[in-house]
């Protein structure tokens, strides 16, 4: 146990113990619920594009609100805040439930859920990322507890979607909704009984919302290092997410599959995920972050190419493992940074333009080559992303010892 510990000190504190036992299954019933919700809109349309628009409008209000959220939590308690959240998003799963137990369901019906589920996540995503280091005493646990955190998401993201494809093989989407309604209890009691967080510092003189929201950009574009690596993580969140529309394509006409297909490619993408937590978590030292980004990145578009190609299931699930790593790795690495560098006072704004990139521009990617893919196909349109994505790769390596000297400096004025 002292072992484990030493890996992961953020285990030590009861409060992030307790929260990363109910987030794990509380996640791992939301994956359920989104390759549920992938598998009965695609079953119902056969249209990737129509299947882009559900993953649109599920993480594109995180465009429009995700900033206000940043600035919003930051004047209100972050327990409370998540509490409300896990109880709407359970509300959610119960009524895809009953709307598909009862055989209501229909494709608007799923746009206007997923657009609830959307609005919700905006609040929700934000008030998790920020809360994680205020769960831990020690500040050299924060990057434990971020990896940790992010590791709880992708084991569900791994386990989930393979759970899902064999339980809709077996029994059909509604009981996929079902279980995910009763697992966001646990996280439900954590919160409400198990989990305290400790006092952020106060602010000084808060401005408006507004006013809130142009000062924490303004942090960003000050900060040299968080200025590059915010553009890159842009770019490849934009471009690099498009997997997950087009993966169910890739299933069904590439790998001549269904549902199980599908749910092993995201398995192999959540297992890729698994890894990269571990190896931040316990590798990387936070100067050297810079490198490990664009080495991370590169690694996730050729791991985009090579599934392009690929017609044989093998060695798509290579691919899709190494999407996952590199995905998840470059993640929790600027998410990392976000936190470190960042004061209480400022840290929810900066965690809410990090989820504006990789919950909200993933959408829109989605939206965009989905349409392309049912024009040229998903291999093409998965080849294209992964070519702008190198090219993103050579503009930030330019940099790269800039941004280095600026991260140093950083971390040298924190001590």
């Amino acid at each position: 146990m002292r072992r484990i510990y030493q890996l992961f000190p953020a285990l030590a504190h009861r409060a992030f113990f307790c929260f990363i036992i109910g987030q794990t299954i509380s996640m791992l019933g939301l994956w359920m619920q989104r390759l549920a919700m992938s598998w009965l809109v695609f079953r119902l349309t056969k249209s990737a594009f129509l299947l882009s628009i559900v993953e649109f409008v599920s993480l594109a209000p995180i465009l429009i609100f995700g900033l206000m959220a940043g600035a919003w939590l930051e004047r209100h308690d972050l327990r409370k805040a998540l509490i409300t959240t896990q109880a709407l998003c359970m509300v959610e799963a119960a009524l895809l439930t009953f709307v598909t137990f009862t055989e209501a369901v229909n494709y608007p019906l799923l746009v206007a859920l997923s657009l609830g589920l959307g609005i919700i996540g905006s609040f929700d995503m934000t008030a998790r990322q920020s809360s994680v280091s205020l769960m831990v005493s020690d500040p050299s646990a924060v990057k434990s507890a971020i990896a940790l955190n992010s590791m709880a998401f992708n084991i569900s993201k791994l386990v989930g979607p393979s759970i899902a494809g064999l339980v809709i093989y077996l029994w059909g989407e509604g009981v996929c909704f079902l279980i995910s309604s009763i697992t966001y209890l646990p996280i439900i009691y954590m919160l409400a009984f198990q989990v305290r967080l400790r006092e952020r510092v106060a602010s000084h003189g808060k401005k408006s919302i507004v006013g809130d929201i142009v000062e924490g950009i303004r942090h960003v574009q000050s900060e040299f290092f968080l200025n590059h690596i915010f553009r890159l993580l842009a770019v490849f969140c934009l471009f690099g997410l498009c997997y997950s529309v087009l993966f169910p394509m890739f299933s069904t006409a590439i790998l001549d599959g269904g549902s199980q297909t599908l749910g092993w490619l995201f398995g192999a993408v959540g297992a890729g995920a698994f890894v990269g937590g571990m190896v931040v978590s316990v590798y990387l030292p936070l100067r050297r972050t810079p490198v490990f980004i664009a080495r991370v990145t590169s690694v996730t578009a050729v791991a985009l190419i090579a599934f392009s190609f690929s017609e044989t299931l093998w060695i798509s699930l290579v691919a899709a493992f190494f999407i996952g790593f590199g995905i998840t790795a470059n993640n929790i690495s600027i998410n990392t940074l976000c936190q470190t560098t960042s004061s209480d006072d400022c840290r929810s704004r900066v965690i809410s333009l990090y989820i504006m990139c990789t919950a909200g521009l993933g959408p829109v990617g989605g939206l965009a080559f989905g349409a392309l893919a049912d024009v040229i196909g998903a291999p093409r349109t998965m080849l294209f992303c992964a070519l702008v994505i190198c090219a993103a790769i050579v503009m930030f390596t330019r940099h790269l010892r800039a941004i280095h000297h600026s991260l140093t400096q950083t971390l040298a004025h924190m001590r």
